[in-house]
């Protein structure tokens, strides 16, 4: 992959207008078109620009706005599209830990977000063979 430094920027800005609640900021960054989805945790899957806008603006008026620390990150792609592989470990009352993968496609020389899939972590798996 070529382009980490950019598609790192563009995951990071991700998280900063999730953080500050900016929905234009996040119209700029995501394709708006019905290509787009979204799961959040427990919500079911989500099509097109209209409808993830609309999730967004639901959990930006909710009591407390998410914040981020993501752990375990990696990097994936080629020239046009690139997914990033994260935890994201929500801090406040929400404490928990979800899987994601952000999901970017180059336009016009910039990345923009066309999928985003997070779900629930199970602490202590075990994942040892016998």
């Amino acid at each position: 992959m070529t382009d980490l430094h950019t598609i790192e920027q563009a995951n990071a800005s991700f998280y900063a207008l999730f953080e500050s609640a900016n929905i234009d900021g996040m119209a700029n960054l995501w394709v708006n078109t019905e290509e787009v989805w979204c799961t959040h945790p427990g919500w079911p899957t989500i099509f097109g620009w209209d409808q993830v806008r609309v999730s967004f603006e639901q959990i930006f008026s909710g009591p407390e706005l998410p914040q981020f620390l993501t752990s375990n990150v990696r990097f994936h792609g080629d020239e046009q599209t690139a997914w990033v592989f994260l935890e994201e470990n929500l801090l406040g009352t929400s404490l928990s830990a979800v899987a994601a993968v952000n999901v970017f496609k180059k336009q016009e020389g910039v990345w923009n977000m066309v999928g985003h899939q997070a779900a629930p972590l199970i602490p202590d798996l075990d994942f040892r063979s016998d």
